[in-house]
């Protein structure tokens, strides 16, 4: 009878709390974008010989992903708020895990940079989608800690990609692991359309969590006067800070991605040895993700105000980047795979409260369209920052890389810092 009742209690829970199981869903998504996108860069140092290629026309790869990355940013946030995130996220999803299958009848490093096209234009519609889901199924105290589950699913496929890519290859040609890898995404968009709903809409959710979560967007900030054109927000300073942001910080991210297993190559290990040991700087990324989410929620709930809370979170992450100094510069290579460990904590951190301080910036029915806005200063920094390091270490190595990538975070934070007092006195977005 005890084990029933524990049984019982722990439905009762989870039948109270299916805003976490949305949050898994967005989690699931997040594995899936990052497994399709990290197959290629596992691969990279085996396709440079067989395909014939070397780091500048792999720039060339990777700065194809980011520019349609940045078109699908372009286009994707007014998408996704007219649409909803349920229809365009499967659309998507269908369309990316299509284009990753493709990737296996490759012959050139040209038809790659073709298919990474693609494949940046369908994983542009993931995080806009994610952060405008979080930001109406999770309240503010929980929204920080939500956010960071969902950008940790992208760890998570980069922690998965080196061991599942390399058994792949290994025993079935690397022409099947971007199969399989591709695959896995039909199983997730028929979860996805089976489970997720708005909460004013979804079936099984219990009065009181649907009043819970409904009730915490009545503090949401609001328009002063009518909704913004794209145009209008463009201009806005918030959207100028937070592109100015992530056009100097997500650079970092898509260099760990795309870079580290080359970097690791260039230290001594082999394909073998990288998908043996390839994901643990990734595990720093499952802690400063989550934990940077759950400090600055905790401190919501110690009554700081949430921008100051995820503020302050930014800026000690910002100055935890300043250790890639020394990870590229010691000759102890577990030094330096610990250290970039590190780096990935405090890049998930930043990222994860960036994302929480632009859903709490701007009234409900815009989320999608400034994420999907400020992140195109993202993909757009990305594009400038891969093709200038494919040039960078064709010439002088790591080093050099490594050293401007330790201080963007901290230029970031003061540009954001200035742009959102300027926000403050323009008045165009107020509390509700």
């Amino acid at each position: 009878m005890g084990e029933l009742t524990r049984f019982g209690r722990w439905k009762i829970f989870l039948s109270e709390h299916r805003r976490w199981g949305i949050v898994a869903l967005l989690f699931l998504f997040s594995v899936v974008n990052n497994l399709d996108r990290q197959a290629l860069a596992v691969l990279a140092p085996q396709l440079k010989g067989e395909l014939g290629f070397g780091p500048v026309e792999y720039s060339y790869i990777v700065s194809a992903f980011l520019i349609a990355y940045s078109i699908g940013y372009a286009v994707c946030g007014r998408i996704i708020d007219r649409f909803g995130v349920k229809i365009v996220l499967a659309a998507a999803l269908l369309f990316w895990s299509l284009t990753t299958m493709a990737h296996s009848v490759a012959t050139s490093w040209m038809a790659l940079a073709a298919l990474r096209f693609l494949l940046g234009f369908g994983e542009s519609f993931n995080s806009p989608s994610g952060v405008k889901a979080i930001s109406e199924w999770a309240p503010p105290r929980e929204r920080g800690v939500s956010i960071a589950i969902f950008t940790n699913g992208y760890v998570m496929g980069a922690v998965l990609a080196p061991p599942l890519v390399v058994f792949l290859t290994t025993h079935l040609g690397w022409r099947w692991s971007f199969v399989v890898t591709g695959a896995v995404g039909f199983v997730l968009v028929a979860l996805w359309w089976r489970n997720y709903h708005s909460p004013e809409a979804h079936p099984r959710l219990t009065d009181k969590e649907r009043k819970h979560i409904l009730e915490s967007q009545a503090t949401r900030p609001t328009f002063a006067g009518s909704k913004p054109t794209i145009w209008q927000l463009l201009r806005h300073p918030l959207c100028i800070g937070f592109f100015i942001a992530q056009l100097l910080t997500d650079p970092i991210a898509f260099f760990l991605n795309f870079w580290l297993p080359d970097y690791l190559h260039t230290r001594g290990l082999t394909l073998a040895m990288i998908g043996l040991i390839g994901w643990l700087p990734f595990l720093g990324a499952d802690l400063g993700g989550p934990g940077g989410g759950a400090l600055s929620d905790w401190l919501v709930r110690k009554n700081w105000k949430p921008v100051n809370a995820r503020r302050t979170l930014m800026l000690t992450a910002a100055c935890l980047m300043l250790f890639a100094n020394v990870a590229v510069r010691t000759e102890l290579l577990w030094l330096s795979i610990g250290l970039i460990a590190v780096l990935f904590a405090a890049q998930s951190c930043w990222k994860a409260n960036q994302l929480a301080l632009i859903a709490e910036s701007i009234p409900r029915e815009s989320v999608a369209t400034l994420v999907s806005l400020s992140a195109l200063g993202g993909s757009l920094g990305g594009v400038l920052s891969n093709l200038l390091t494919g040039r960078a270490i064709e010439s002088f190595g790591y080093v050099p890389v490594f050293t401007v990538m330790s201080v963007l975070p901290l230029t970031a934070f003061v540009s954001l810092e200035l742009m959102m007092r300027r926000a403050r006195k323009s008045g165009a977005i107020g509390a509700a």
